[in-house]
């Protein structure tokens, strides 16, 4: 089986699936030219929706597409709502595509979880079956059952679930502290954690992948912080060096 992960077991991806359920996304509106500075800049992968794969496939140059084969109802105005995803796409289509993983989203603690849960297990049999790569984006939300979405044991409980659901890469949240980390990775399946909202603090960020890397997380899968920030190349280029080891050299 292929893996979207470089040789040394890590990866920086950039997620560009947004304009899928959401409108508008300052940077986006050229995906061509987004995905070439992303892919040129060091990303190992990209995340983006079916026509974007299907109509673009030449611009990812080296970075692997990853399919995300479930969607959600369009807002407009830059938000995203808690709703549900439902299935879309198959593995045999992202396999006609060209893509090098498929995707889909689960939100733990949300009333529709279970559904989720189950297209996930079907996914991830599907790619097996497929010998195509599997990444689940599981992550807990604000609820009852997981009052801090953020919380150690919450993003442990995620990374668990994306384990046993036979996912071969979790995608989930950052947690606080970001140390924390070495906990969810304690379960042998490679974990990437999402930038989430466009920070005000890019150093800040930075020293929290730094920090997440060192203790085992596998690398990142970040949106609005490489396409939402003046120059994404050089986010990109930052990450690629902590991510993958290179910080004493691009710096030393």
């Amino acid at each position: 089986m292929n893996d979207v992960r470089a040789a040394d077991g890590r990866v920086v991806i950039v997620a560009v699936d947004h304009p899928l359920y959401s409108w508008p996304c300052a940077g986006l509106e050229d995906r061509a030219a987004l995905i070439e500075t992303v892919s040129s800049a060091g990303a190992d992968a990209v995340i983006a929706s079916y026509g974007t794969i299907r109509d673009l496939r030449p611009s990812f140059g080296v970075a692997a597409p990853i399919l995300k084969l479930d969607l959600t109802t369009v807002t407009v105005g830059g938000s995203y709502p808690l709703t549900e995803y439902v299935a879309a796409w198959t593995v045999e289509d992202a396999q006609r595509i060209g893509a090098g993983a498929v995707l889909t989203f689960i939100q733990l603690g949300a009333d529709f979880e279970l559904e989720a849960l189950r297209t996930a297990g079907r996914v991830a049999a599907a790619a097996d079956r497929a010998g195509i790569p599997y990444v689940c984006e599981i992550m807990p939300v604000e609820s009852a059952r997981f009052p801090d979405p953020y919380a150690p044991v919450a993003i442990v409980a995620a990374t668990r679930t994306g384990a046993e659901l036979g996912a071969h890469l979790v995608k989930t949240s950052m947690p606080t502290p970001p140390e924390a980390v070495r906990d969810a990775v304690a379960f042998g399946i490679p974990v990437v954690l999402a930038g989430g909202d466009l920070s005000a603090d890019p150093g800040a960020l930075f020293g929290a992948v730094r920090t997440a890397v060192a203790v085992g997380a596998a690398g990142v899968a970040f949106g609005r912080n490489v396409w939402g920030a003046d120059d994404p190349a050089a986010v990109v280029a930052e990450l690629v060096s902590i991510v993958h080891g290179q910080e004493e050299v691009a710096h030393g």
